[in-house]
This record gives structure tokens, C-alpha cells and sequence, in this order.
């Protein structure tokens, strides 16, 4: 499969080639999105439009991988088979969509009124009847599953770390908060592409597309996006903190030292220059990330993933 997508490492304009899409923007809902998961309480544009063109580039590729495999399969939609086929080598991040898609389907059976206790007895019972999102993930997995360790994961109840630490995070973040501050920060965390359905067909202009997106496909496509953003967040936090020079720490120099050979340049310092003047996350840092990412660099390498494209690895899958 070919991937010839340009990385967005370079600027902080969109390099992913966006023509009809070019005029739908998440820019401003990035910024509340970036806000909620631990950036300041006024994220910088220009890292939000840096964030928009690295996860718009990481969907469009994926999109491209899941028609590949849709059309080897003789379908005429992109379907969720098509995207658990395609992140069926990282088990923790897959474990973390069927969650997801359990959810999904919980939230449905609230909103059409049917009883948390009957929803439980379904889930304790194996029925899946009424639980469509996680009747088609378990009917593929099990098509493909040699092993069983895919299905395995259905009755996995292992605390997931990565979503353990956003929480703390976000709890350390709203101690300082007033009520203001406080209702707008819970304002942010329900931001969600899902949300914007349409606007985010269009932001990935699906309408051009031979072979399409179905409805639950899309669902998990705006779940990806939102996990996208999130890692970014998680990892550029990592690089600030990097760069924070601790006392008494002799290793913390030489921690930062990476940081400082690749931006050896005057627009990298230009950029990295209002640190000094701002708790925001820099497009620096959203850059660097995306670099540690994708070279296994240092203490960001257990976030590597199992699934990889040329020039730039898949942060959601």
C-alpha cells in the first residue's frame, strides 16, 4: 500500500493537499479540544492549525488504507471492518476503540429509553442483538482471529493507563479553576467531531470519494481524529516538559539537547521563542513530537506504534 502523503513537519499550513476542504476548518474547536486535554486555557492558533493538518493528513491516509482494503474485500463502502482490520496490531489501541464502539452502543440504548438493567443483562448474557457496533467488531475479529486474542480482548478489563493519566491530568487542571473557568473547560471536553458530522465529512471531503465512508465507519473516523489530537497533546506536553531544565538534575541538559540540535534554525527558535512568554503549547513541540514519534526517540518510544506508513507513523492507530 502506498502512502505519498506530505508530513506537516515542516509548516504549520496544510501540506495534506486540502482543495474542497479547504474552507471547513476545526481550528477553533481544536483549540477547546487542546484546552480540555491539558493545553492552556487559550491554546495558540497556529498550534491548532499545525494539530488540524497533522491529524488531517494522518485521516486522509487512513481513509486511502481502509479503501484499499475494502476494495480487496469486494466491498462497495468503507466499513468499520475495514479500520479494526487496519488496527489489528495494536491491541491496546484496539482494545480502547471496542470500548469505545460499546459505549456508543450504550449511549443509543439510553437515548431510546431501554433500562440500564436490561442493557447489563445483554452484555453479561453475550447478546448482541441490540448492540450493533460491537456485533459487527466481534464478528470480524472472530473471522480473522487464529489465535484468540482478539476476542480476548471483549472480556478485558485492564486499566487503561494512557486515559488514567488524561483524567488525573485534567483533575490537576481544574484544582486552580474558578466557576467560570470551570464551566467552559467542561464545555470543552464535550467538543467532539462527531458532533459536527457533517462539517467533518466535508473537512475530509468524503463527497469526492469513489468508495465512501458508511455511517459507523464514520464514527469511528471522528473517534480516531479525537484520539489523534489527544495523543499530540499527551506527547507535546512530554516534550515541553523536556525542555524545562530541572536543578540538580545533571541528565536534564542532555534530555533537551535533541530538542535543541533539530531546531537549529531561525524559524524553529522564532517559534520556540515565546516559551519564555506563554504556557501554550508551541508548534515546536507539536513538531518534535511527531518526530520522537515517528524515530522511537527516548522516553517517547513506548508510545510508538504498531502500525506504520512512509515518512510519518499513525498516532491513532
Amino acid at each position: 500500500m502506498n502512502n505519498t502523503a506530505a508530513s506537516p513537519m515542516s509548516t504549520a499550513t496544510s501540506s495534506s493537499g486540502r482543495s474542497a476542504g479547504k474552507s471547513v476548518s476545526f481550528a477553533a474547536e481544536l483549540q477547546s479540544m487542546m484546552f480540555s486535554l491539558g493545553d492552556a486555557r487559550r491554546p495558540l492558533h497556529e498550534t491548532a492549525v499545525l494539530v488540524e493538518d497533522v491529524v488531517h493528513t494522518q485521516l486522509i491516509n487512513l481513509l486511502q488504507q481502509a479503501a484499499e482494503v475494502s476494495q480487496l474485500r469486494g466491498a462497495r463502502v468503507i466499513s468499520a471492518e475495514d479500520l479494526l482490520f487496519l488496527m489489528r496490531k495494536d491491541k491496546k489501541k484496539l482494545r480502547r476503540l471496542l470500548k469505545y464502539m460499546f459505549f456508543r452502543d450504550y449511549k443509543s440504548k439510553i437515548v431510546k429509553g431501554i433500562d440500564e438493567d436490561d442493557l447489563l443483562e445483554d452484555k453479561l448474557s453475550g447478546s448482541n442483538n441490540a448492540n450493533k457496533r460491537q456485533k459487527i467488531a466481534q464478528d470480524f475479529l472472530n473471522s480473522i482471529d487464529q489465535t484468540g486474542e482478539l476476542l480476548a480482548m471483549f472480556e478485558d478489563d485492564e486499566v487503561d493507563e494512557v486515559k488514567q493519566e488524561r483524567m488525573e491530568r485534567a483533575e490537576r487542571q481544574t484544582r486552580i479553576m474558578d466557576s467560570a473557568q470551570y464551566a467552559e473547560f467542561c464545555e470543552s471536553r464535550q467538543l467532539s467531531f462527531s458532533k459536527k458530522a457533517s462539517k467533518f465529512r466535508d473537512w475530509l471531503d468524503c463527497s469526492s470519494m469513489e468508495i465512501k465512508p458508511n455511517v459507523v465507519a464514520m464514527e469511528i473516523l471522528a473517534y480516531l481524529a479525537y484520539e489523534t489530537v489527544a495523543q499530540l497533546v499527551d506527547l507535546a506536553l512530554l516534550v515541553r516538559q523536556d525542555m524545562v531544565t530541572k536543578a540538580g538534575d545533571p541528565f536534564s541538559h542532555a534530555i533537551s539537547a535533541t530538542f535543541i540540535q533539530y531546531h537549529n534554525s531561525a524559524e524553529s527558535t522564532a517559534a520556540c521563542g515565546v516559551e519564555a512568554h506563554s504556557d501554550a503549547i508551541q508548534p515546536c513541540h507539536i513538531r518534535e513530537a511527531v518526530r520522537r514519534y515517528g524515530h522511537k526517540i527516548g522516553p517517547l518510544s513506548p508510545f510508538t506504534s504498531a502500525y506504520r506508513r512512509n515518512g510519518m507513523a499513525f498516532l491513532a492507530c
